[in-house]
């Protein structure tokens, strides 16, 4: 039996999971280590959001700007 926290957690680890996938294809020069360590670093940031729809947008806008040439 799953409750609405683990399903709703099961549902974020996919789109992290697409979102890595992403990343990868946009920035293969990067490496799947290095993209999936960025990524976990924004996500532990939003940790303690009481709403989580919006957490994997704004981690991949954090992401891409870290990646983003200067």
């Amino acid at each position: 039996m799953s409750t609405l926290d683990t399903m709703a957690s099961e549902a974020l680890d996919t789109h992290f999971a697409q979102l890595e996938d992403r990343l990868d294809r946009d920035y293969a020069n990067v490496g799947r280590p290095r993209l999936h360590d960025l990524v976990d670093h924004e996500r532990a940031r939003f940790a303690g959001a009481r709403i989580h729809a919006f957490v994997p947008i704004l981690v991949e806008r954090a992401v891409r700007a870290a990646l983003a040439p200067r």
